[in-house]
């Protein structure tokens, strides 16, 4: 019997037919001496009030906050330009970052025309204004990229991302009874295990946000393929039990907010997709941020974290930064494919001159990597923090960027030996105002920074102090020492590929199950930060897809509607 004074959440959950008791877990505390530096303010998983007090002040409509946690030094810009990161705030970006890329498709009406996919006529632009810049590879990487494919080192087209995880996978988290677009290896471990391992008020409501986040994969043309996964969508932003927690309505409105984003960029790509070979827009550094906060299609992190208390400039900067940690696998196939905003060619270096080079690559990759440095090695706990640090391991998961295979083809030309010393910036330091680089950096900090081998230091001591030791050495293996073993090998080897990728989301799914999540996500936050400074893994990734075939030419690099 249920007193009328002990209010309590309806028997029938508004998820009632899929099962969430599988990532209901009990999240183990990691011993203070864990981690690598002082690590203050990690929330709880499950920050929902408990208890009788809990329940009473939901039953009386009283919304839960939480006292704003320390502002970061640096991100200044970053944090002018979001402000409070209310949802206000992310919806005049968003608006902003639309009307921006409305104009510049419009460069494609107004140009002297294109008579042909890949005979695009000298486009005269504007001095002001959103522009379209022709580009092309350097002569020194266009003849490596022929002596590549003349000998048969030519990468694949993207994948779609559409299969479907193991049954063993769905089994360790008891999601084998969840719609089958959550259930794809691209959606489970991109936004899936990205909520799953920053935590909600509960479990229900972390089943609920993953389900929100899925408007992400309308990029991934994910509505074509599931019909079911828009009214699945609604069902998310409209759930009553995650709309009472803190910062379940700002998340969700957020996510409408970003949808708008997606749905009009992807509408002017079709419309214009057999034009846009070859092309990249021209930022401003305060535009590009702009548009890359957009470009996360993941608003809904944002908000949410912002509510409960976090920085709004590191929320600002780390989902900036996601697209880096995104474009960099995509370098050459945006060179050739329906994209024109990828992050490396955008930047000024590039636009003003329209040529692709190894060493302006290698001086955006450093300053991006710079960009990202602190939120792997300091703010890995922080939520949009770990859906960074999880951008490496999606690459490597979702059945359509073919990581391992960029990594060895562009091998030969990755750096072989680690930053010294290890580097951190913000994105206003390493870009002046025109979007060029800086080259403006500095040491990070030593507490922070890692001696450099394959299993560094950090690595080492972390994993002496931690529990299931064996279990986290075998994460650590599978996602850094078994990748340059095969890519240092240089012989293209599919099967191996696939069962260093099958073993690393399995062993994510163990560990999650077991309650190590802040193990677990400094781990692959610290591999992250390796494969962007210490094994360059990302850079081998960059180069590799230069090697692209040129399969999508024209064509989105999506499921497209039949």
């Amino acid at each position: 019997m249920i007193l009328p004074w002990c209010p309590s959440w309806p028997r029938q959950s508004h998820w009632g037919e899929f099962s969430v008791k599988g990532i209901k877990i009990e999240v183990k505390s990691p011993r203070e001496d864990a981690f690598p530096g002082s690590q203050p303010g990690i929330p709880r998983h499950f920050w929902g009030r408990r208890g009788f007090r809990s329940r009473l002040g939901k039953f009386l409509g009283q919304k839960q906050t939480q006292n704003p946690l320390s502002i970061h030094s640096g991100y200044s810009e970053a944090r002018g330009l979001i402000g409070n990161g209310t949802v206000t705030d992310l919806r005049t970006l968003s608006i902003q970052a639309r009307d921006f890329v409305v104009e510049l498709f419009k460069d494609i009406d107004h140009s002297s025309g294109t008579t042909s996919l890949g005979n695009l006529k000298p486009l005269a632009f504007p001095k002001s204004g959103p522009t379209l810049v022709q580009l092309r590879l350097s002569s020194d990487l266009e003849r490596w990229k022929a002596a590549q494919h003349a000998v048969g080192n030519v990468l694949p087209p993207k994948g779609t991302g559409l299969g479907q995880a193991s049954a063993k996978a769905l089994r360790i988290f008891g999601a084998e009874g969840w719609p089958e677009a959550l259930t794809t290896n691209n959606a489970l471990f991109g936004c899936g295990i990205a909520s799953l391992l920053m935590g909600a008020a509960d479990a229900p409501t972390m089943f609920s946000n993953y389900v929100t986040d899925m408007a992400f994969y309308w990029e991934h043309g994910y509505n074509h393929v599931f019909p079911s996964l828009e009214p699945l969508l609604w069902r998310g932003l409209a759930d009553p039990r995650a709309l009472h927690t803190l910062g379940g309505p700002e998340r969700r409105q957020a996510v409408c907010i970003g949808r708008e984003y997606i749905q009009v960029k992807i509408a002017l790509e079709e419309r214009y997709k057999k034009h846009l070979t070859n092309l990249s827009a021209r930022l401003c550094r305060r535009d590009a941020q702009i548009i890359s906060l957009s470009e996360s299609s993941l608003l809904g992190m944002a908000a949410e974290a912002t509510t409960r208390g976090f920085d709004p400039g590191a929320v600002m900067s780390d989902l900036v930064f996601s697209s880096p940690g995104t474009d960099v696998v995509d370098v050459g196939c945006d060179l050739v494919n329906s994209e024109v905003m990828n992050s490396f060619l955008n930047v000024t270096d590039i636009t003003d001159t329209g040529i692709v080079s190894e060493d302006v690559l290698r001086r955006v990759y450093d300053a991006y990597a710079a960009t990202g440095a602190r939120l792997l090695t300091q703010r890995w706990h922080e939520p949009v923090a770990r859906m960074c640090a999880l951008l490496y391991t999606w690459h490597i998961q979702n059945d359509r960027h073919m990581f391992f295979r960029r990594a060895i083809l562009g091998w030969p030309k990755a750096r072989k030996r680690p930053a010294r010393p290890q580097l951190e910036a913000d994105f206003d330091e390493v870009f002046d105002e025109q979007y060029r680089v800086t080259g403006v950096c500095r040491p990070l900090d030593p507490e922070y920074a890692c001696s450099g081998e394959d299993s560094c230091d950090h690595v080492c001591n972390f994993l002496n102090r931690s529990r299931e030791e064996r279990l986290l050495w075998k994460l650590w293996w599978s996602l850094v020492i078994g990748p340059l073993e095969y890519v240092r090998g240089g012989k293209i080897d599919e099967q191996r590929e696939l069962n260093l990728v099958e073993l690393s989301r399995l062993l994510m799914a163990e560990l999650y199950s077991r309650g190590l999540v802040l193990e677990m996500v400094w781990l692959i936050a610290h591999a992250n930060h390796h494969a962007w400074q210490v094994n360059y893994l990302f850079e081998a990734a960059m180069f590799g897809s230069i090697l692209d075939g040129g399969t999508l030419a024209g064509k989105l690099d999506r499921e497209e509607q039949s």
